[in-house]
C-alpha cells in the first residue's frame, strides 16, 4: 500500500479515548439518572445539523429524529401522511395540495403554518445557501431559475401558502415519483424567525427549534450530541426519555464500548469486528439501497483519459469485496441497486483483465513509465481496506499505481468539493426509493455530482425517464442512461451493494431501520431493569 506521509492518519490512543469516551458517560448520566437513555454511535462529527444544507449519511438519524416533514414511509416505502394530514393531485398531475395536521407546536410552542415550509424550500433554493440538495426541486416551476440566480422573484416559483394550513406547489411537468421528495429531511419546514434571528448559529442547542419525537439540546463537538424526548410532540412515541450519540470515530472502540454496555446501537463495524462476530444475535442485518463506487474526476489526469477510466473499470475483480469486507457486500452491476427498477445484472464494464490492458495501450499513457496517480477516500477502516484491494488490482493487472489519501470525513468532503483529485471513492444510499434518486446524481446541474462531468444526452435520458409515463418507457430511459454513465463514458465504477449491519442490544426493542437508513427512535421502547 502507498500512502503519502503528510496525510497518515493520527489516531487518538485507545486507552485514552476509552477514558475520555468513559467522563462524558459519567458526566451525562449524573444528570439523568431516571431517565431511559438510548446510547448510539456516530462515526463522525455532522457536517452540520442545518437539514437545508446537511447532505451526508453521518446527520440521517439525527435529522429524521429532531425533525420531520409533509410525508413520511410505512414498512413498505409506501407514502403515507406525516406533518400533512393529507393531499390532493390535480387530474393533471401538476398541482400538489396539502393540507397540514392541526395541533403541531414547534418545540418552543409556537404552532406549525404553511408558510414554515415556505420559508424551508425559499432557502434550500436559494443561490446564498448553497444546498447541495438543491436540485431535487427543480421540477416545480421556475425553482430552477431562482436556484440558478435567473429569477429574483420568488413569488414566481410555484411555492405557496394560500392559508396557514395549506401548501401548494406546482410542477412543470407531472413526475411519477414525485410525493416522495417531501419525504427527505432537506424540505422540513425551518423557522424563518430563529434563522435570522441566530444567523448561522441557528442549529445549536437552546435555539434550533423542532418538532420531531426530540429536541436538542446538547453538542459538545467531536464528542457528542444529546436529545431528549419533546414534550410537545404531537404523535405517541416509546419510551426513550433521552438519546445520546457519542461519536467514536475509531471503530474497535465503538466496538468495546458496545462489549461493556455503554452504547446500545453501533453501525459502521469494522471488518476484523465483523468477521470475528459472525454468527452474534446481537449482531442484526437489515436491507439498505446503497452502491459503493469509485468516481472519476474527468478533468484530471489521468481520469480525462477515457480509455484509462474504462481500463480501471475492467481491472478490478469485484466478487472479492464479500470476503474480505466480511459486511455481505454483493458485486454491483448497474448503478441503480436491486429493489428498485432500472436495475440490471448486465449493465457496466466486466471484469476482463486481458481487456483492460489493452484499453490502457490504446489509452496512449502506458508509454514506458508507471502511471502514478493520487485517489482520495475517507479514513476509516472498511474504505482503506477496500482501496488496497483496488490499488492490488490495479497494479496486477494494469501496472499502474494508485496512491491513497486517506482523509478524516469534514477534509475527505471537502476535497470533494474542491474535485482536486482524479479518483475518489464513495457511496450513496437512497434519499427516496426510487433510480431517479440515483441517476440524477449525475446531472449536470447536480449540486451531488463530485465528478463534475456533464452530458447533454445522459440529462435529456434521465428527464425523460422522469416525466415517462409509464413504467416500462422510465425504464427504458433509465438504462440506457446507465449505458451512457458506466460503459460509454466509464465516469464512475459501482463497486459494491451491502446492506446495514449493527449491533443492538436486547434492551433494545422495536428497532427498525428502513432501506434508506431511517431509524425511527419513536417507535423504540427500552427494557429498564430496576435495582
Amino acid at each position: 500500500m502507498v500512502i503519502n506521509r503528510y496525510n497518515r492518519r493520527i489516531r487518538i490512543g485507545f486507552v485514552s479515548r476509552l477514558f475520555s469516551i468513559a467522563l462524558l458517560l459519567a458526566s451525562a448520566s449524573a444528570g439523568a439518572a431516571e431517565l431511559n437513555t438510548f446510547t448510539m454511535r456516530l462515526s463522525q462529527e455532522p457536517e452540520t445539523l442545518d437539514w437545508n444544507r446537511a447532505h451526508t449519511p453521518i446527520e440521517t438519524n439525527l435529522l429524521v429524529n429532531l425533525m420531520e416533514g409533509l410525508v413520511s414511509f410505512d414498512e413498505k416505502l409506501k407514502p403515507v401522511p406525516q406533518l400533512a394530514e393529507s393531499w390532493k393531485i390535480s387530474p393533471d398531475g401538476l398541482t400538489y395540495t396539502f393540507h397540514l395536521r392541526a395541533g403541531v407546536l414547534w418545540s418552543d410552542s409556537v404552532p406549525l403554518r404553511a408558510q414554515d415550509f415556505v420559508a424551508s424550500w425559499k432557502r434550500l433554493l436559494s443561490p446564498a445557501t448553497a444546498a447541495p440538495y438543491a436540485y431535487l426541486l427543480y421540477d416545480i416551476v421556475g425553482a430552477e431559475e431562482y436556484g440558478s440566480g435567473k429569477l429574483k422573484d420568488f413569488s414566481q416559483v410555484g411555492i405557496s401558502a394560500p392559508d396557514d394550513h395549506t401548501f401548494v406547489v406546482k410542477l412543470k411537468k407531472p413526475v411519477a415519483h414525485w410525493i416522495d421528495i417531501p419525504t427527505f429531511w432537506v424540505t422540513f419546514p425551518v423557522r424563518e424567525d430563529v434563522v435570522a434571528k441566530y444567523g448561522l448559529q441557528w442549529e445549536s442547542p437552546g435555539r434550533m427549534v423542532t418538532l420531531g419525537p426530540f429536541i436538542l439540546t446538547a453538542h459538545d463537538v467531536e464528542n457528542r450530541i444529546v436529545m431528549r424526548a419533546n414534550p410537545l410532540y404531537w404523535a405517541k412515541r416509546g419510551n426513550v426519555d433521552q438519546v445520546v450519540g457519542l461519536i467514536v470515530k475509531d471503530d474497535a472502540t465503538a466496538v468495546s464500548l458496545y462489549e461493556s454496555g455503554k452504547i446500545d446501537f453501533v453501525t459502521d463495524l469494522d471488518t476484523v469486528n465483523l468477521s470475528r462476530l459472525a454468527g452474534n444475535p446481537e449482531l442484526k442485518t437489515f436491507p439498505y439501497l446503497k452502491t459503493a463506487y469509485l468516481g472519476f474526476v474527468p478533468h484530471q489526469y489521468p481520469s480525462s483519459n477515457l480509455k484509462f477510466r474504462r481500463a480501471v473499470a475492467m481491472a478490478i475483480d469485484k466478487s472479492q469485496f464479500g470476503r474480505i469486507l466480511h459486511g455481505n457486500q454483493t458485486p454491483a452491476t448497474s448503478f441503480v441497486p436491486p429493489g428498485l427498477a432500472a436495475y440490471s445484472q448486465t449493465l457496466g464494464l466486466p471484469f476482463d483483465p486481458v481487456r483492460a490492458k489493452q484499453e490502457l495501450q490504446e489509452s496512449g499513457l502506458a508509454d514506458g513509465r508507471t502511471i502514478s496517480f493520487d485517489a482520495v477516500l475517507a479514513s476509516g477502516d472498511q474504505m482503506l481496506t477496500l482501496m488496497q484491494y483496488v490499488q492490488a488490482q490495479l497494479k496486477t493487472h494494469l501496472g499502474i499505481q494508485a496512491n491513497l489519501e486517506p482523509f478524516d470525513n469534514k477534509t475527505f468532503r471537502a476535497q470533494l468539493e474542491l474535485a482536486s483529485y482524479p479518483m475518489f471513492l464513495l457511496s450513496w444510499s437512497a434519499d427516496y426509493p426510487d433510480p431517479d434518486n440515483f441517476l440524477s446524481l449525475w446531472l449536470g446541474e447536480s449540486g451531488n455530482n463530485r465528478t463534475r462531468w456533464k452530458n447533454s444526452q445522459y440529462d435529456d435520458l434521465v428527464l425523460a425517464a422522469r416525466y415517462a409515463k409509464n413504467s416500462k418507457e422510465r425504464e427504458k430511459y433509465d438504462i440506457a442512461a446507465q449505458k451512457i454513465l458506466l460503459e460509454q463514458e466509464a465516469v464512475i465504477v459501482p463497486l459494491y451493494y451491502e446492506p446495514i449491519i449493527a449491533l443492538v442490544k436486547k434492551r433494545v426493542q422495536a428497532l427498525e431501520m428502513n432501506p434508506l437508513n431511517y431509524m425511527f427512535l419513536k417507535k423504540v421502547n427500552l427494557v429498564v431493569s430496576h435495582p
